[in-house]
């Protein structure tokens, strides 16, 4: 069967989507599909609106059997402001097209035209331009197409994040596709009360590879970086949305208070969060800010966390958290709908308020002063991976979807 996934970034950009994405299609590749993944030479998120931040070659190429074709991405300021006003019109295909965050993907009709493809699976929300190309050419070949929207639902208490995700031409879109994949059980209920109908949308979850985060050495990361005190280590794109500005202020509350702790920040950052770090950098003697670091880094820092912060409010599952779990590390959570059904607070990690950076330092000084139950929270949830969030768990609950022409949803309820 050839399988085509069409993403706005794969491999080599290390997101949550892009993993989950390169999962399973190591899994139906291995199954013996042939797999083909169309995206954008976009590596930085700000590259699919502006120039001057990081990209990817466009061309052909492939990684572990998988051919990867990578697009380039138009950035005529005029021509996307011309084209969004036809975004305004009432017709949901027109928003999907052109209604913001679009952006023009060059030569991607016809690149879906000269693909093989059986299947083709779309996502995420809210790319809907790339979203609905990809369902157009399913529905011209008569095939199916199924979506893993990864909606972001935020906080209950304002819709600063869900209305991004839930807007009306994007549950038409769904609504159309052959089967939803939901990460969680909370994202499964929001779209059946959006109006997808419950026999599309099914709970699959998402996994990790446990072997590409674990096994890292703790002492050779400390040394490297002359750290004497615990580590609070917040993974993954540094962004005020993320929590990453309210991370960096907690930790200036403990700091204050006298808690000799190193704060280690890795991985992307938009340009808004530098612009905040760059005021305070100086004055924090125990804060290291990296980049994207190496897999074995990655390893290293999470082998050597006492606790791993990730205050986010926009996930739809939460990958970092699992990466964390799978080094037996508690964790710490904005408490939403996603994270409650992913962490029990004082049995695997803890979850606080979006944005409170006051409760945040306590809840990490909490772990901090009693290591002993931050040590259990971690082993809690490390089983709590390897029982329900493996790559090859997940894979082998979502296979029959590829495979079948229709599939009933059966959702079972936890016990």
């Amino acid at each position: 069967m050839n399988v085509t996934f069409v993403v706005p970034r794969f491999h080599p950009y290390p997101g949550g989507y892009e993993k989950y994405v390169l999962g399973l299609a190591r899994g139906l590749s291995s199954a013996g599909n042939t797999i083909t993944v169309l995206t954008t030479n976009a590596f930085d998120l700000e590259y699919f609106w502006m120039k001057g931040f990081r990209s990817l070659p466009a061309g052909r190429e492939t990684f572990e059997g998988i051919e990867i074709l990578r697009l380039p991405i138009c950035h005529g300021r005029w021509r996307r402001r011309a084209t969004r006003l036809l975004g305004l019109l009432p017709r949901w295909e027109l928003k999907a097209r052109f209604a913001p965050p679009s952006f023009r993907v060059i030569g991607i009709r016809d690149a879906l035209k000269r693909v093989s493809a059986d299947i083709i699976h779309v996502g995420p929300l809210p790319y809907n331009q790339l979203m609905y190309e990809g369902f157009r050419e399913a529905r011209r070949r008569g095939i199916r197409v199924v979506v893993t929207p990864c909606t972001h639902l935020g906080e209950e208490r304002n819709d600063d994040v869900s209305r991004d995700y839930t807007q009306e031409f994007q549950m038409a879109l769904l609504k159309q596709c052959d089967n939803t994949f939901a990460l969680t059980r909370a994202e499964r209920q929001s779209l059946i009360d959006l109006g997808v109908p419950p026999e599309k949308v099914a709970f699959t979850s998402a996994g990790i590879d446990l072997s590409e985060v674990t096994g890292g050495e703790a002492e050779a990361f400390c040394r490297k970086y002359g750290i004497t005190g615990p580590i609070v280590l917040h993974l993954g794109m540094k962004a005020p949305d993320k929590g990453s500005i309210c991370v960096v202020e907690a930790m200036k509350r403990l700091w204050n208070a006298g808690i000799q702790a190193w704060l280690v920040l890795a991985g992307p950052s938009l340009r808004s969060f530098d612009e905040y770090l760059q005021h305070e950098d100086s004055k924090l003697s125990r804060l290291l800010s990296f980049g994207l670091v190496s897999d074995q880094e990655k390893k290293d820092a999470l082998a050597a966390a006492a606790v791993v912060v990730q205050p986010s409010r926009v996930e739809s599952l939460g990958f970092v958290y699992l990466e964390a779990w799978a080094n037996a590390k508690p964790v710490i959570a904005a408490d939403m709908a996603v994270t409650r059904e992913l962490i029990t607070p004082r049995c695997n990690g803890l979850l606080v308020p979006f944005g409170e950076p006051g409760y945040l330092a306590a809840a990490i000084r909490h772990i901090l002063d009693d290591p002993g139950e931050g040590e259990k929270m971690g082993l809690r949830g490390q089983q709590k991976v390897h029982d329900e969030y493996t790559y090859e768990a997940v894979t082998s609950r979502m296979f029959p979807y590829f495979v079948a022409k229709s599939t009933p949803v059966k959702e079972t309820r936890r016990k």
